[in-house]
């Protein structure tokens, strides 16, 4: 019966033109859409890492039709699915297979690299790590990462996620984590970051926002 109503209410608050995929959502709405106001300065090479089925990279391309595109990720069907989004929106955007934490690409490649909706699924802080290690390496010097994760300051945040397997089955093969903010900065501050917005969504206390963005950029 929970599992029933979880599912009508996520359809329910989802984007019409996301309805039943798997990286819909109110929250991840919220952070695509945020990702895409930090990006709107930007120039030059996007590298959306872990993109999914393309949510953020088909608002992205039609926002900036001057910047080039990539997306990668782990998961060759929903890579697929991404291309099917995208490619009629901009050809020129390269998908390729890959994990976060070792990217197929040359150093200080890209101009803005983002990645959202992806470290809650992490297993580990020590994963969260390597992956920006990877994200700091492809970036340019002087450009921007833009990301989010999931607060564990938050108490309700915390036991949602302890009991989602039991309402959601699309999590139940999937780690669902939250990290402290400052367990990220120290991260960024090690990998040469320095960090221009720091943006809590969803609550009004910062120190209880259930998810922070984030936007550094590389010394």
């Amino acid at each position: 019966m929970i599992g029933k109503l979880y599912y009508w209410l996520h359809q329910r608050i989802s984007r019409p033109d996301e309805k039943g995929e798997y990286s819909s959502g109110y929250w991840q709405d919220m952070i695509r859409q945020n990702a895409k106001e930090m990006c709107r300065e930007h120039k030059g090479r996007l590298l959306d890492v872990g993109c999914g089925e393309g949510l953020f990279l088909a608002r992205a391309v039609q926002e900036f039709p001057d910047m080039e595109f990539w997306g990668v990720d782990e998961w060759s069907g929903i890579l697929a699915r991404a291309e099917k989004r995208v490619k009629p929106l901009k050809p020129g955007v390269t998908f390729m297979e890959a994990d976060a934490s070792s990217l197929p690409f040359d150093d200080n490649y890209f101009d803005t690299v983002v990645c959202v909706n992806v470290f809650f699924n992490m297993e580990s802080i020590d994963k969260v790590r390597q992956s920006l290690r990877e994200i700091a390496r492809v970036c340019k010097s002087g450009g921007s990462v833009i990301f989010d994760f999931r607060n564990s300051l938050n108490p309700l945040l915390v036991m949602k996620y302890k009991f989602a397997a039991y309402y959601d089955e699309t999590v139940k093969d999937l780690p669902l984590n939250s990290y402290s903010p400052g367990s990220i900065r120290t991260i960024l501050n090690t990998l040469g970051f320095r960090i221009v917005q720091e943006r809590p969504l969803s609550f009004p206390i910062k120190l209880l926002a259930p998810i922070f963005m984030i936007e550094a950029v590389k010394k």
